[in-house]
């Protein structure tokens, strides 16, 4: 039930629950923007991810719809934030590292979600489904470093205007939130 790829963004969200506050400089809009983009390209796999996990294993056409959202919300929001990450460009000079991170981060996952759309959709909705469609998405990964995701979150936090701005977006605040039941201990 749980791929790397989702791993890496359900983390992702509950590193975001310990971020700081006190602000050094003030945001410009092009790095507010650049923040919005990074949590719009995890929200919608998320939000996915948690609907996902909601089906019972004994409707196999229901798992079925709730995977291909999922797979479908991811390619398209990573998507989306590869192209805006890429047009805003490095937020900062000394987080030219990051965005570069961030930004293969998110081209890998968005070609892996796109390449696994169309084998998934092939699938049967049958008991057999959720392995089938597992194992495409693991053929499909071509994430090189899910654990880049969490990093990202964790440099951004070590910066007191970039945690302010992960508290004050919307849809980092929605990761925040969704995130705390991920929380076990």
């Amino acid at each position: 039930m749980r791929t790397r790829l989702l791993a890496a963004v359900l983390a992702g969200s509950v590193a975001l629950t310990a971020c700081g506050s006190a602000e050094d400089t003030p945001l410009t809009d092009a790095q507010g923007q650049w923040v919005d983009a990074f949590c719009n390209g995890v929200l919608p796999g998320m939000e996915a991810g948690f609907e996902l996990r909601k089906q019972d294993a004994a409707n196999p056409a229901a798992v079925k719809a709730a995977y291909l959202r999922l797979v479908t919300a991811n390619a398209t929001a990573f998507g989306a934030a590869e192209k805006k990450l890429t047009e805003l460009g490095t937020p900062e000079k000394d987080l030219q590292q990051v965005h570069e991170r961030l930004l293969k981060f998110v081209q890998q996952s968005a070609k892996s979600y796109q390449d696994a759309q169309a084998p998934v959709e092939k699938l049967e909705p049958n008991a057999q489904f959720w392995d089938e469609a597992e194992k495409i998405l693991a053929e499909k990964n071509q994430v090189s470093s899910p654990e880049d995701l969490r990093a990202t979150f964790q440099d951004l936090q070590k910066r007191p205007k970039y945690a302010d701005a992960l508290n004050k977006s919307q849809p980092c605040a929605e990761i925040k939130s969704k995130g705390q039941g991920l929380v076990t201990g």
